[in-house]
């Protein structure tokens, strides 16, 4: 079978956890038989000397990928492009006519387009649709909102603190309090929202076009395009009921929703190392990101007295500059913490083979992050954040789980971690037998995608 993957971004410049999944899953198909493909773009816009627009075709461990760069600077409408893109219409139908996939799998559509879907299906290509977070309801696909604290008089304090959301408020128009903020003035001023009524009621589509009402516009109108988009979907697979019941509150479920958990590659976890003995070692792996909580954890480890503990982070410096420099200065000169850098997927029993306790502090709901789940694998406990998504994959006797972004509760969570670790004589738990294996999940998905076939017209 032909099956074509695609996705917002890929190997060797991206290697988060959509990126290390779509490559299990690509390399399984062709080991199964099948010619998997993937297509993905280049968010990361040009360098110097480099042309405005770039197609790089190569292969990722076996796997063969189409990658396309668009011209960033092309772009006026920086609302729209995230989610509808005729830029990359061109490379996208040349792998098409080439490739002839019987099947696509979209596997993330941020900066791609949804106007993908429109091409495969004038050739009458069945697709499936993946849910790798929220962006399908958040233009920020974290389902967090920026609230700015007032006083009494109803002023500004200058504390901002991020909240979880439940989908776009104000009718999309509130989005901007988080993304593309500085346009908010002009995108939702009563006089747009007239013109944005106007065109609705037309039938116009947004424009690519340098204005805050045309901004606004493209806002507004992303809600329920997106979710007509998943309507159109062969399959729509969520990897958790985190995802699903978010999609279900902002009233964006399609009719043909799935929950399918992650499966993970087992084979790389055969050969992890026993143990270590010498003292208690958690572990952080994951981007170094405001989000992703690691200064709560970096904090809340500062203030453990025990001198027989230790923390690995694992993850890259140098996205987020601020946020490298508050890390370091709470790490300050803790020996007890090391910070290791990144590591190729193919080192994960490397990395977890050092570690009792996996740490996930992340203040966003996540969603089914792989790294708990190869740490189960791996007979690692878990200690995560209290919001969905995390503790919906811990399951009783694997972990324990404290109030998101608060470092004193989760210091007394890794002070328990510790002594449990402690009571084992430093053994981990036994591992978790009962993820799939991602061999079995891709005969599963082909499964599917011979039923999208089938009811392909």
């Amino acid at each position: 079978m032909r099956v074509l993957y695609v996705v917002h971004q890929f190997f060797p410049k991206h290697i988060s956890g959509t990126e290390q999944y779509v490559l299990a899953l690509a390399r399984a198909g062709r080991a199964a038989g099948d010619d998997v493909r993937v297509w993905a773009i280049d968010p990361t816009g040009r360098g110097p000397g480099e042309p405005p627009t770039e197609e790089r075709r190569y292969e990722w461990e076996g796997v063969p990928v189409t990658s396309f760069r668009f011209d960033f600077p092309d772009v006026k409408n920086q609302v729209l492009v995230d989610w509808w893109n005729p830029r990359n219409a061109e490379s996208f139908e040349r792998l098409l006519q080439e490739f002839e996939p019987e099947v696509a799998h979209a596997f993330h559509l941020r900066l791609a387009g949804i106007d993908r879907l429109d091409q495969l299906e004038r050739r009458a290509i069945p697709f499936l649709v993946h849910l790798m977070d929220f962006w399908f309801v958040c233009p920020i696909y974290l389902l967090l909102r920026t609230e700015r604290e007032l006083d009494a008089e109803g002023r500004p304090t200058g504390v901002v603190r991020q909240v979880q959301c439940d989908g776009p408020p104000d009718g999309g128009y509130g989005c901007f309090d988080c993304a593309h903020t500085g346009i908010a003035p002009w995108a939702r001023e009563p006089w747009a929202r007239a013109r944005h009524a106007e065109r609705r009621a037309a039938g116009a589509p947004p424009e690519d076009d340098l204005s805050g009402e045309q901004a606004g516009f493209a806002m507004i109108e992303r809600p329920r395009r997106l979710a007509a988009a998943l309507r159109r979907a062969a399959e729509v697979l969520a990897p958790s009921r985190t995802v699903a019941e978010a999609l279900a509150r902002a009233q964006a479920s399609p009719p043909r929703l799935q929950v399918v958990p992650y499966a993970i590659d087992r084979a790389r976890l055969e050969r992890i190392a026993p143990a270590p003995g010498d003292a208690v070692h958690f572990g952080f792996l994951g981007t170094f990101a405001p989000h992703k909580g690691l200064a709560v954890l970096l904090e809340a480890f500062r203030g453990l007295p025990d001198p027989r503990v230790r923390l690995h982070c694992f993850g890259r410096f140098g996205t987020f500059p601020d946020y490298d420099a508050t890390l370091r200065a709470i790490a300050a000169d803790d020996a007890r913490v090391t910070f290791h850098g990144a590591f190729a997927h193919a080192g994960i029993a490397r990395a977890l083979g050092g570690l009792h306790v996996l740490v996930v502090p992340s203040l966003w709901r996540e969603n089914t992050p792989f790294v708990c789940l190869e740490a189960r694998a791996a007979g690692l406990e878990l200690v995560t954040s209290d919001l969905p998504g995390m503790t919906e994959c811990v399951p009783v006797g694997r972990g324990r789980a404290f109030a998101a972004g608060d470092a004193t509760a989760l210091r007394e969570q890794l002070a328990a971690a510790a002594d449990d670790v402690r009571s084992r004589g430093h053994a981990r738990l036994e591992p978790d037998r009962s993820i799939p294996d991602v061999h079995a999940q891709y005969a599963d998905f082909r499964a599917r995608y011979q039923v999208a076939r089938g009811r392909a017209p």
